[in-house]
């Protein structure tokens, strides 16, 4: 284990200083709140001590003088190196994962068994009980409480096996001897016929509760003793006097017995809880399990030996759920509930929760009378379910209104008062049912106890006193218990997807399906449950893989609707295949001698192009292109389920601050703006159909950005912000910082307040346009581009036919008319989607990345601008003064900007240089003021001067000085064809 490293400071501050394991090794040290003198070794009187000694808890020995801290006792104790002592306490307290620890283990023998002894039997050694064992029943158990309800000590116990072609027994009957030690006892519940053996220390819960014989069903720990000392109670008073009940209608006294019964009896989660709770004083019962099932029989039977029944439970989430149900079953019932106070204690590194940690941390070493008082406490507080009290007067049966009781049938019914610091009201009424939350209006709530008694109780007199009462207003309602939810549903490496029917919890490494309100701690509104039924697929949709060097996929579905969907618009080269070799045939029917001819071969080529597009449609490395090719494509496809994956895992990483930008690849004719690529599709219709807290954007909204409300309606449950369609001149830096860090809500008719990054919504953009004023350095790091091919297109210039999604889908439109395996088979690829997007440490870009800077590029000099520099920038105004107020009035008559500035010519220029690799204005043309300046007409003007970076400079001198006049642009130029 020497190959473990482990931090010593990090290991005792996790295990509360040490203090922990101390208690684990030696759980004698400590009784109740006080430490106490206890042995470290074989001696007269204990002398060895816990201490505190700068956040640290060590323990002295004062027989050799020598303090240890917890990894010292370890070593000692187990005889252990340091490095595996320190194993041995991260194993034992989950810090890390490791080997079994030696601690808490028994004595093991098998040996052969006698002729005698047949498979199946049982044999017992029993002893008297230590202090040590006592100390782990509780802090006041004695032996004689532990005989009272038929506990015994066991030295060790046999059990008989006969074995089965096993590897080291063969066929042979052998004896398994399991023996206890002394930090390992092994008690033994006897009742002659049967025996339960509980082994409460053991590592594995599993393993702690064994039983041995025929155990009756549905059996009741401690129902005999209960009966016998009802039994001694009944005796002992039946000479008590009679009670007296006048009879209004006969007008004489009828005598009447006398009810007699226990006060109350207890019933317990557990063995050692029960223990406890009798070395207190009460009667006290208990079932096979926290989760065995109480009988009405065995209630009613209660009920008739005791004036109340009382449960006592554990106050982890499965005792919550176990008492609530209880009492919801059994409304007379009392439910006590321990402090919440105890789980900030801990054991093995896990809160404390039963009556047995209660016993052990609030009661104090001589001094049974504090811990008596404390417990009659709780009791004390302990109410039932049902919120009414009946009074019998004069033969009239009157109701009282029980508000606490009230409160808490409401809470345990799921109602819950719930405040948020960003909502117009000062709290809200909710209702919580597995793990799902929904607002409840006022008059719900208060007409929920009189539906309650309308439904159970089939009573008149109490309906009738329920609608009278007053106590069921809002005022009142306001005491309901406040609940604190954390709606959170990922986390760095994992997701929950919400369904009608099922929980997903997508890991990278996998899709686990769960009921709803199985996984503990887990809450959803109700109006983010994605209202479809799901079942995980059993096999994935797609294979991503990377070879050190670049991703490939396999496509493992065919008839995924929406993995094929953006197949399609990844296919950047279909046109080489799928559309070239068409136009190439039309092109020559041209030649052909008649119409009919030419007719006949155009409805023939018509026909071969439908054919292709059918057999090809959803095909990411058809035949025809390049490998090159084929992996550029592919890597898009891979680009978006990368980026749908980031969108829909909703934890926001400081280092993964993107938005997700959709373009069009295809530049060729950016000044047209077709669209209709897909892009809304995809981010519009398939996020927002996984994310339903949602907001959507119009992005043609010019003035959008101005309106101070814009993010109204916004809060820390919204998880997605979309605007779509953006036009050319969108500011990306006016939402750069919501994007990147906290957003600033603004609402109409509210207080203004700010979502940290961590609750706010992660945003997405779609455009046919670039990034206006384009995005460099820091910014462009917070992008993440998708690209979309124009697979999916308008009718236009390129196109004489429109062609739309649904003509590849049988004329089905996507979303709108999926049926349920359809949808079924989106929610996985959304699922596999974020699965992939997890296994990520790094952007996933897409290939290339020219088109995006020559997007970004031509939205922020705008596409006339592009467009005028190809006629404008003949060969002939390179590495030439040219008259900038003519230049820029050529530009403002020709495309018809009069409003253009001097400014935004400049900057145009700048950018077309940057992304074409020219230089502006070298500062060798400058003047002496730093300005680019030539004489033109007689006097000094602004200039510019454009030439190809890396020009080795020559003498122009003599070309610049008889540059007179300046050259003006002429139809038969030769102009730069930037889109070769």
């Amino acid at each position: 284990m020497s190959e473990y490293k482990f931090d010593k400071d990090e290991l005792l501050e996790k295990t509360n200083g040490g203090l922990d394991v101390i208690r684990l090794l030696f759980p004698e040290c400590k009784k109740g709140n006080k430490f106490v003198h206890f042995k470290l070794r074989d001696e007269a009187t204990a002398s060895a001590n816990v201490y505190k000694s700068k956040g640290i808890y060590k323990v002295k020995d004062h027989g050799d003088g020598t303090p240890k801290n917890a990894i010292d006792l370890v070593m000692d104790e187990e005889n252990l190196s340091f490095s595996e002592a320190c194993f041995w306490i991260a194993k034992e307290f989950g810090i890390s994962e490791g080997n079994t620890s030696t601690l808490n283990k028994p004595g093991l023998e098998i040996k052969k068994a006698t002729s005698k002894q047949k498979h199946g039997e049982y044999f017992f050694k029993y002893k008297k009980f230590t202090e040590k064992e006592l100390a782990v029943l509780g802090p006041l158990v004695t032996a004689e409480y532990c005989k009272k309800y038929n506990f015994k000590s066991c030295e060790s116990f046999v059990q008989i096996k006969t074995y089965e072609d096993d590897d080291r027994y063969g066929n042979d009957t052998m004896q398994i001897i399991t023996s206890s030690t002394d930090r390992y006892p092994i008690f033994v519940i006897d009742n002659k016929t049967w025996q339960k053996i509980y082994q409460p220390l053991n590592e594995k819960k599993q393993y702690r509760f064994r039983y041995v014989g025929k155990k009756p069903g549905d059996f009741i720990f401690g129902l005999e003793n209960l009966k016998l000392r009802y039994k001694k109670f009944l005796k002992e008073s039946e000479d008590e006097e009679l009670d007296e009940d006048e009879d209004e209608n006969e007008g004489k006294k009828d005598k009447k017995p006398k009810v007699r019964k226990l006060d109350r009896v207890i019933i317990a989660s557990g063995d050692r809880d029960a223990l406890n709770i009798a070395a207190l004083g009460y009667s006290v019962i208990w079932l096979n399990s926290e989760t065995a099932k109480l009988t009405w029989e065995t209630y009613s039977e209660l009920f008739k030996m005791c004036h109340e029944i009382c449960y006592l439970g554990d106050i982890d989430e499965t005792g919550v759920k176990e008492s609530i149900k209880l009492s919801l079953d059994f409304i007379n019932i009392k439910i006590v509930w321990l402090p919440e106070s105890l789980k900030k204690f801990k054991y093995r590194g896990k809160s404390c929760k039963d009556f047995k940690d209660y016993m052990d941390h609030f009661h104090k070493v001589g001094d049974k009378k504090f811990i008596e008082k404390q417990f009659q406490k709780l009791l004390y507080d302990a109410l039932p379910s049902r919120f009414w009290n009946e009074v019998k007067e004069k033969g009239t049966t009157k109701y009282l209104f029980n508000n606490e009781a009230c409160y808490r049938f409401l809470q345990y019914k799921g109602f819950y008062r719930f405040e948020e610091d960003t909502a117009k009201e000062e709290f809200s009424f909710i209702h919580i049912e597995d793990g799902v939350v929904k607002r409840v209006p006022l008059h719900h709530l208060s007409n929920f106890p009189g539906e309650y008694i309308k439904a159970t109780q089939s009573n008149i007199g109490l309906l009738n006193f329920m609608h009278r009462s007053a106590q069921l207003n809002e005022r009142s309602l306001a005491k309901l218990e406040q609940k604190k939810i954390d709606f959170s549903d990922c986390d760095f490496d994992y997701q929950l997807l919400y369904f009608t029917n099922k929980v997903w919890k997508i890991t990278k490494d996998s899709i686990v399906e769960h009921k709803p309100g199985e996984i503990p701690g887990a809450y959803v509104w109700e109006d983010k449950i994605i209202q479809h039924e799901v079942k995980v697929a059993k096999t994935p949709m797609f294979n991503i893989t990377h070879n050190g060097k670049k991703f490939d996929i396999e496509i493992l579905k065919k008839d995924n609707h929406f993995l094929n969907y953006l197949i399609n618009t990844s296919r950047m080269y279909w046109r080489k295949t799928g559309d070239k070799p068409f136009n190439e045939r039309l092109k020559a029917a041209l030649k052909l001698d008649t119409k009919e001819q030419y007719d006949n071969e155009v409805e023939q080529i018509k026909k071969d192009r439908i054919q292709y597009q059918k057999d090809h449609k959803f095909m990411i490395d058809e035949a025809g292109l390049t490998k090159d090719e084929i992996q550029i494509q592919k890597e898009h496809l891979i680009n978006k389920i990368f980026a749908f994956g980031y969108l829909l895992h909703k934890k926001k990483v400081d280092d993964k601050a993107w938005c997700v930008f959709a373009m069009d690849n295809n530049v060729s004719h950016v000044s047209d703006s077709d669209g209709g690529t897909g892009k809304s599709l995809v981010y519009d219709k398939g996020i927002r159909s996984v994310l339903l807290s949602n907001m959507y954007k119009a992005g043609r909204d010019k003035e959008m950005l101005k309106n101070k409300h814009l993010y109204e309606g916004v809060d820390m449950y919204t998880d997605y912000v979309l605007y779509d369609d953006l036009d050319q001149h969108f500011p990306f830096g006016g939402v750069f910082s919501e994007i990147t860090g906290d957003l600033p809500v603004n609402p109409k008719f509210g207080k203004q307040y700010v979502l940290p990054y961590s609750q706010s919504p992660k945003f997405a953009m779609t455009s046919n346009f670039g990034v206006f004023n384009g995005a460099e350095g820091s910014t462009d790091r917070r992008i993440l581009y998708t690209e979309f091919s124009d697979y999916y297109h308008h009718k236009g210039k390129k196109d004489e036919l429109a062609h739309k999604p649904k003509s590849d889908y049988n004329g089905k439109m996507l979303f709108s008319q999926f049926d349920k395996n359809e949808w079924n088979d989106f929610y996985n690829f959304a699922a596999e989607s974020i699965k992939f997007f997890l296994t990520q440490d790094d952007q996933v870009r897409p290939p290339g990345e020219g088109n995006i800077q020559l997007r970004n590029a031509i939205s922020t000099m705008t596409p006339a601008f592009y467009d005028w520099t190809k006629s404008y920038l003949t060969k002939e105004r390179l590495n030439v003064f040219i008259h900038k107020k003519e230049a820029l009035d050529n530009y403002r008559e020709s495309q018809g900007v009069k409003n253009w500035t001097s400014q935004m010519f400049m900057k145009s220029f700048g950018v077309w240089c940057t992304q074409f690799g020219y230089e502006l204005n070298p500062k060798e043309r400058d003047d002496s003021q730093g300005r680019c300046k030539h004489r033109f007409y007689g006097k000094s003007e602004d200039a510019l001067f454009i030439r190809p970076k890396g020009y080795q400079i020559q003498d122009l001198n003599d070309k610049i000085k008889s540059q007179q006049p300046p050259i003006k642009p002429e139809g038969d130029n030769p102009t730069l064809n930037l889109d070769e």
